[in-house]
């Protein structure tokens, strides 16, 4: 049984994510951003870190708060599902006898669906829907159904973006559980105060020059595709524009981009990074001119954000949350998907005006600083927390 709170009280998270650090993901991004809010709010944290392999288990201490990092061995295929949640379930149960947790927030959707599930009595909980997946799911009714029996017993759901907010409540969640809250951006990180300076010694980006970033992973659905298929289209008419992709994952996209640029014979000063650590991402940035979402599905997307926060103009197509964080002509420009045509000529407005430039890029950063920042998104993030907790004891 929880012990009485009083509201705005100090409370004792617990954190459920398989992805985490050294994953430089969006979820494992947010995971840590959140962690690192509310304990600069004033809450305690832990955050429990199951991967599916071999390791040994071990905790350390991380800016403030406890990472609890379990390997489940994954030699067993058919029962590897049914062994992470006993796993997970009883290390969590143990943390929870020793020192209660108010709320038990998890960040994916499966198998940790399945691991909450069996954690419903233990304590409340409440989910942050992050995964293209549950788009996809959402597609179809078996789908649907299978969602509304995942998380019927979340006490409050979370989506970043609109489309996910609406999605959620079309499944089943009631008013009551549904909660709309974005992705932040660490506002003292990511500033456009940064200097450029030299990332590493591959790539010979020219100062004197403007860039073009595209801060995505290589995975299909966030249509680095359609920014590659613009490029030959800009340059047509600004021939000395340079283009970086920091992202990495998916090497079979990665050569075909690159066949792509030599087809068109664009390949010269088109970088693709890999993937590169998120503190490095500041530098990357501050090369860059503007910045661009080319996504084809998105909730709220954190390097937009930190594009953004960097003081850069940020070109986002009309898709999830990306109309949530772009205002459009005051802090970027929104297109269609899957439109290099439409990639090129916003690129184009831009870089004929440096004024235009200026003024989207201080739009940008104002728009996060009053919006987007963490210690914010925390706070309302406890809100509900505290709104899943009533619920919860409602039932119990």
């Amino acid at each position: 049984m929880l012990r009485t709170r009083r509201k705005n009280e100090r409370m004792n998270i617990l954190l459920l994510t398989s992805d985490f650090l050294p994953n430089i993901g969006g979820m494992a991004s947010h995971a840590l951003e959140l962690a690192r809010a509310h304990v600069g709010n004033g809450h305690h944290l832990d955050l429990v870190h199951p991967v599916f392999g071999r390791g040994e288990w071990h905790i350390e201490e991380m800016e403030g708060f406890t990472v609890h990092k379990l390997f489940i061995d994954s030699q067993t295929p058919k029962i590897k599902h049914l062994r992470y949640i006993r796993a997970v379930r009883d290390y969590i149960r143990g943390l929870h006898t020793s020192a209660p947790f108010d709320v038990l927030h998890w960040h994916d959707l499966t198998p940790n669906c399945w691991t909450t599930w069996t954690l419903r009595n233990d304590m409340p909980l409440v989910w942050t829907n992050h995964t293209s997946n549950y788009l996809e799911m959402f597609d179809s009714a078996v789908g649907r159904f299978k969602i509304k029996r995942f998380l019927g017993h979340a006490d409050a759901v979370i989506s970043p973006s609109r489309e996910l907010h609406e999605k959620s409540a079309a499944t089943g969640i009631a008013p009551e559980r549904n909660f709309s809250i974005s992705n932040g951006v660490d506002a003292r990180k990511f500033h456009p105060d940064n200097s450029f300076g030299v990332i590493d010694k591959d790539y010979a980006i020219d100062p004197a020059r403007p860039v073009i970033i595209c801060p995505r992973r290589l995975e299909p659905k966030n249509g680095v595709e359609y920014f590659i298929r613009a490029i030959p289209l800009v340059r047509a008419q600004k021939p000395d524009v340079q283009f970086i992709i920091v992202g990495g994952g998916f090497p079979e996209e990665r050569k075909r981009f690159e066949a792509l640029l030599r087809e068109a014979g664009q390949a010269k000063d088109v970088f693709f990074t890999g993937n590169v650590p998120n503190a490095s991402m500041p530098k990357f940035y501050a090369l860059a001119s503007i910045a661009v979402l080319p996504s084809l599905m998105e909730a709220t997307s954190i390097s937009g954000l930190e594009a953004m926060a960097s003081g850069l103009p940020l070109v986002g197509t009309r898709v999830g949350g990306i109309p949530e964080i772009i205002d459009d002509g005051h802090s970027g420009m929104l297109v269609e998907p899957r439109s290099p045509e439409q990639l090129a000529e916003a690129f184009l407005v831009l870089l004929r005006d440096a004024v235009l430039r200026k003024r989207l890029g201080t739009g940008a950063r104002k728009r996060v600083e009053e919006e987007f920042a963490w210690p914010e998104i925390a706070r309302r993030t406890v809100t509900v927390y505290e709104t899943a907790i009533a619920a919860w004891k409602q039932r119990h």
